[in-house]
């Protein structure tokens, strides 16, 4: 205890040395430690009033638990100062009833130490202010405070008692004495102090003249039902009117909250004891001892179940208040409907903004009344459907139709929840209207870039059709020859055939890769191989490479190098770095151009593609923003070709970079995850 307080000791110093404290903030805890003087000694005279004659038996001995309340309500550097202005009104107290100078400061460390033990427990486990409004701190509490406290101050207060030959009974019997007294004391005065101390606004409506007239009744009822089940009855009496209390009770934890249960279990135990005290109720019957103990199991009995129920209903209630305002004020549209049937039960302003509906209009009906999703009746059920087998749902792109017809891009995720017994629906929707325009506008820039990289080809690709169309034109104007000669050489015919097959096939292959990369279309992922990707580009842009004389070379690796992609996109990727690469060579010698793309396999996790050059390379201030929009080291460049070239590598879950050759030149690599067909297929 010694290290302890000295803890206390350090912090309540060093918070309230020169400037270290606001004075307001230290006017209220001295006016805090008055309260707790005068708190102490109220309560000290109190369990002076309470015991049972002729025998001195305290019920329960209220100064510890409200010593305990007072450290619960205060900072953890103001306790010293609330033990010492406790200790003059300990001291008060108990020379007014004539107890010795050496049980009295036994007394005052017994009662101290149960709640330094209380309070230390519980603020170490709850940050904060404790307050009963959860099933957590409410266990919390009654577990340190009211029982492990009590607990283990009883041993020191026995011992105490048994040292000083001060008092009756063996050691064993006054520690019981003792415990029980000072659990239910615990239980009984802490939460109804804390809770009216620690929230003093309480909620709007217990502000309510009609909540101040609702507890005035509750109240009266329970004083009355009180009176004659614990003053009026006898022992002998109907068990069942010793019960009566009990629907006032439930009435408060319903209605009026903690602070309204724990003043209803506190008046409960003043009129229980209060009655016993002198002769009356149903625990009068037996020796003081005997109604102590009577008294004290049922008063804790009560207690814990309905401190338990009320920070259960608090904490519903919170979560309720909670849901509520995240429900009104998100930036999302949501809607609760009847899994049943799919009613409507409510919907936040949002989604009557989006939608353009007034709430009179939609409660009570479903969505598919208002013919709000678009889709095909089969497929209407759907979200209900994977609900009812309480799966989420989580971003399903759809669209919804507006009160005025209008089509909106939205994204669904669907939750089932239960509200009051009821299984419900709780369904997000999120306009993406600005995001698909977004995207359209990539599309574009992307179909811009690629209908560019085809212009900058235009004579390659017009090079590229010519050869093939002149020898069909050739081998055309040689079979018309040989078909004029007396007897046509058949075999020379037919191999004449074969070439103009093949050069026409050629030049198809060649329009066919050409109107891929003009068409503007969406996103295709299938299972392509690299290495096959990368020679379509390579034979693409051989015809311009040996017009810029550059030499290109193909280092292909002989593992599997398939991914899962659209092949246009990657293929616009490719050639725009083959092209860059180019660029970059224009100003180097031609004997020392060099141009290399490779595939590797890295891991056995990705297929890596790169591209080499042999020019000036990237200067390293530039390096980090390469990638960036509208950035670009070309003199009459835009900055767009390396930035759709990141957009279309992260759309497909790869990454992109480059980096100079220690030789010279620049490398731009960019690595795809290899395709995994079990995964896909799952």
């Amino acid at each position: 205890m010694a290290s302890v307080a000295s803890k206390f000791l350090w912090a309540g110093h060093s918070a309230v040395g020169a400037e270290a404290r606001p004075p307001v903030l230290q006017r209220r805890t001295v006016f805090a430690a008055l309260l707790a003087c005068v708190g102490y000694y109220v309560g000290s005279q109190i369990g002076f009033a309470l015991t049972f004659r002729p025998h001195p038996v305290s019920v329960l001995w209220p100064p510890n638990s409200i010593l305990l309340a007072v450290l619960l309500l205060t900072p953890v550097r103001a306790w010293w100062l609330m033990l010492l202005a406790a200790f003059p009104a300990h001291v008060v107290a108990q020379v007014q009833s004539h107890i010795p100078t050496p049980m009295i400061l036994c007394y005052f460390i017994s009662n101290s130490c149960e709640a330094l033990i209380g309070a230390g427990c519980i603020r170490y486990l709850i940050a904060g202010q404790i307050r009963f409004d959860s099933l957590r701190s409410t266990a919390i509490f009654c577990f340190f405070g009211g029982l492990v406290g009590p607990f283990l101050s009883s041993f020191l207060d026995a011992g105490f008692v048994q040292l000083n030959h001060w008092g009756a009974g063996s050691y064993w019997e006054i520690w019981r004495i003792r415990l029980f007294s000072n659990i239910l004391t615990a239980l009984t005065f802490v939460p109804a102090i804390v809770t009216w101390f620690a929230n003093r606004q309480g909620r709007a409506k217990y502000r309510k003249r009609s909540a101040y007239l609702e507890a005035a009744l509750l109240f009266a009822g329970l004083a009355a039902a009180s009176y004659v089940s614990l003053y009026k009855q006898a022992a002998s009496a109907d068990p069942a009117l010793f019960y009566a209390p009990l629907p006032f009770l439930l009435w408060a934890a319903l209605r009026l909250g903690s602070r309204g249960t724990t003043t209803a279990i506190l008046l409960i135990t003043f009129l229980a004891i209060w009655s016993t005290a002198h002769g009356h109720g149903p625990f009068a019957a037996d020796s003081p001892e005997e109604n102590a103990r009577s008294i004290q199991l049922f008063l804790v009995v009560m207690a814990i179940p309905f401190l338990f129920l009320v920070a259960g209903i608090e904490e519903r209630q919170t979560a309720e208040e909670r849901f509520t305002k995240a429900f009104r004020a998100s930036p999302d549209a949501i809607s609760i409907s009847r899994l049943s049937d799919g009613i409507l039960l409510d919907v936040n302003e949002h989604w009557l903004q989006m939608l353009g509906y007034q709430r009179d209009e939609v409660i009570g009906r479903t969505v598919f009344d208002l013919n709000i999703y678009h889709q095909s009746p089969e497929d209407r059920p759907f979200l209900i459907a994977q609900i009812a087998q309480d799966e989420s749902v989580r971003d399903v792109e759809s669209s919804i139709r507006t009160k005025e017809g209008n089509m909106r891009p939205v994204l669904l995720s669907a939750e089932r929840v239960d509200l009051s017994g009821d299984p419900c629906t709780i369904i997000i929707t999120r306009d993406i209207t600005d995001r698909k325009q977004a995207e359209e506008a990539t599309r574009n820039l992307a179909h811009a870039s690629r209908l560019a990289v085809v212009g900058e080809l235009t004579a390659s690709i017009a090079h590229e059709i010519n050869q093939p169309l002149g020898a069909i034109l050739s081998n055309a104007d040689a079979a018309e020859l040989l078909l004029e000669s007396d007897s046509p050489p058949l075999d020379e015919l037919r191999t004449i055939l074969t070439d103009i097959r093949n050069d026409d096939m050629r030049a198809s292959e060649t329009i066919r890769h050409i109107r891929m990369l003009t068409r503007k279309r969406e996103m295709q992922l299938e299972p392509l191989e690299m290495n096959e990707v990368a020679f379509e580009v390579v034979r693409l842009v051989a015809t311009e490479a040996r017009r810029r004389q550059v030499p290109l070379r193909m280092e292909f690796t002989d593992a599997a190098t398939q991914v899962f992609a659209d092949r246009v996109h990657v293929q616009q990727v490719l050639m725009n770095l083959l092209l860059n690469a180019m660029d970059a060579m224009a100003d180097t010698p031609a004997a020392e151009r060099r141009l290399f793309i490779r595939t590797n396999v890295n891991g056995g996790d990705t297929v890596e593609t790169s591209v080499t050059d042999s020019g000036r390379g990237i200067p390293p201030e530039k390096l980090p923003r390469l990638f960036e929009s509208f950035f670009t080291t070309k003199e009459n460049g835009m900055g767009l070709g390396l930035a759709i070239a990141r957009s279309i590598i992260d759309a497909h879950h790869g990454r992109i970079f480059a980096e100079n050759n220690p030789e010279g030149g620049a490398t731009f690599r960019f690595d795809l995850p290899i395709h995994n067909p079990e995964v896909v297929s799952t």
